[in-house]
C-alpha cells in the first residue's frame, strides 16, 4: 500500500474540556482509559508491514491526556519497526491547554505537526470551548500556544464556526492575523440538519466569501486559509490533502483507545472493522465490512456525475452527505453549494 493513514485516539473521546458543540458527546467516555502500549506496538508493527508511508493523526477527545511518557514510548516503538526506506508523519490535534515545555520540546524534536483548536478572540472562543459549564479555556489555550512558539512551533489553528460565533467572522479572522497565525482552518459545526449550532450551506458560503474578500484585501500571501487554498488548488487542477477532497476514505483507519477499528471517527456508530485482537490491519482491506463501506462511499449521485468539480471534490465527506434532509451515504455533500459558489467566484476573479 503506497500510503496509509491511521487516526489514533489514545484516550478515545475523553477530554478535559466540555465544548458545547462537541460532536463526540453521544460517545463521551465515562471512564478515562489510555490505549495499552502492547496494542499500540502491534498496530505500529502491522502498519509498517503494509506501507512505507505511514501517516498517524493523533486525535481525541484530547490526545495529550495520554501523557508525555505515552508518546515517548510510541517513538521507541516506531524506531523499533521502521526501516530506513520508510517514512512516518505524526500530526496531533490538541486544545493546547495541556502544553508544557517538555511536551513542546518533544513535539519539536520528533517533528510532530501540531494543530491547535482556537475559535477566535477570548469572547468568541469562550462561548463554546469551556473547561466546565461556565469557565472558558481561552487563556490556557493562548498560554499553550506561547509555549509552542518559544520552541519554534507556530501551530496551524482550526477555528470551529457555530451559529453563536457566526457573526464574529471578520473580527475573529483579524484576531488570528494580528496574533501571527499563518495557517488558518475553518471548520463549520455539522452534526445534524436541525441542531442549534450547525451551519447551513448558505451560511457557510457567505462566511467564506467574507473571509476570501478580506484575504484579498489584506494582500498577505503568507496567510494560508485551508478553505481558500482548497479552491485555488482545484482551479490549478490539483487536490489538497483534505480527506474530504481526495476520496481517500478507503486508505484511512480510525483506532480508538480499546483497539477498535473504524473507517473514520465520524462513522463509528454505523461501521466497525473489528479489533486489533481479532483482525490484522492488512486483513481489514479484504473484509466484507470494508468492501461494503467502499461500495457505499463510491456511490456517485446523478448531480455529481454531471458536475465539473467531481474529480477534485469527490462529493465531500461521506459522514456529511444529505438526502431529503437526512444523513445518508447516497446523498450530496452538505456543503456542495458552498464549494461550487466559492469556485465560481475565484474563477471569475482570476479570469
Amino acid at each position: 500500500m503506497k500510503e496509509l493513514t491511521l487516526q489514533i485516539k489514545p484516550v478515545g473521546n475523553y477530554c478535559n474540556l466540555n465544548c458545547t458543540y462537541c460532536y463526540a458527546n453521544p460517545f463521551k467516555e465515562n471512564k478515562f482509559h489510555i490505549l495499552e502500549l502492547e496494542l499500540l506496538d502491534e498496530i505500529v508493527k502491522q502498519a509498517f508491514e503494509i506501507t512505507d508511508n505511514l501517516i498517524i493523526s493523533w486525535h481525541g477527545g484530547e490526545p495529550m491526556m495520554a501523557g508525555l511518557k505515552f508518546y515517548q514510548n510510541y517513538m521507541k516503538i516506531v524506531n523499533k519497526y521502521k526501516k530506513n526506506n520508510q517514512k512516518v508523519v505524526n500530526m496531533i490535534q490538541t486544545n493546547a491547554t495541556l502544553i508544557t515545555e517538555e511536551f513542546a520540546e518533544f513535539f519539536k524534536d520528533n517533528n510532530f505537526i501540531v494543530s491547535v483548536s482556537l475559535d477566535g478572540d477570548e469572547k468568541s472562543h469562550n462561548k463554546n470551548r469551556l473547561i466546565n459549564k461556565s469557565l472558558g479555556s481561552f487563556n490556557l489555550v493562548m498560554r499553550g500556544i506561547e509555549i509552542l512558539r518559544k520552541n519554534n512551533i507556530n501551530p496551524p489553528i482550526i477555528a470551529t464556526v457555530s451559529q453563536n460565533t457566526y457573526d464574529d467572522c471578520l473580527k475573529n479572522f483579524q484576531f488570528f492575523v494580528n496574533n501571527g497565525f499563518k495557517e488558518i482552518k475553518f471548520s463549520p459545526v455539522f452534526d445534524s440538519t436541525s441542531d442549534n449550532f450547525s451551519i447551513s450551506d448558505d451560511l457557510w458560503s457567505n462566511y467564506l466569501i467574507k473571509i476570501f474578500n478580506k484575504w484579498i484585501e489584506m494582500k498577505n500571501p503568507e496567510v494560508k486559509i485551508r478553505e481558500i487554498d482548497e479552491i485555488l488548488m482545484w482551479y490549478a487542477g490539483t487536490v489538497n490533502s483534505l480527506c474530504s477532497n481526495r476520496g481517500m476514505c478507503s486508505k484511512w483507519i480510525s483506532i480508538d483507545d480499546k483497539g477498535n477499528f473504524y473507517p473514520c471517527e465520524y462513522l463509528r456508530s454505523t461501521h466497525s472493522y473489528g479489533n486489533i485482537n481479532t483482525i490484522r490491519l492488512i486483513d481489514i482491506f479484504k473484509s466484507k465490512p470494508y468492501k461494503d463501506f467502499v461500495k457505499k462511499i463510491n456511490y456517485i449521485p446523478d448531480k455529481c456525475q454531471k458536475c465539473k468539480l467531481f474529480n477534485i471534490c469527490h462529493n465531500g465527506c461521506p459522514a456529511t452527505r444529505i438526502n431529503n434532509d437526512r444523513l445518508t451515504h447516497n446523498g450530496i455533500y452538505v456543503y456542495c453549494g458552498q464549494r461550487r459558489r466559492l469556485f465560481d467566484i475565484i474563477d471569475e476573479i482570476i479570469k
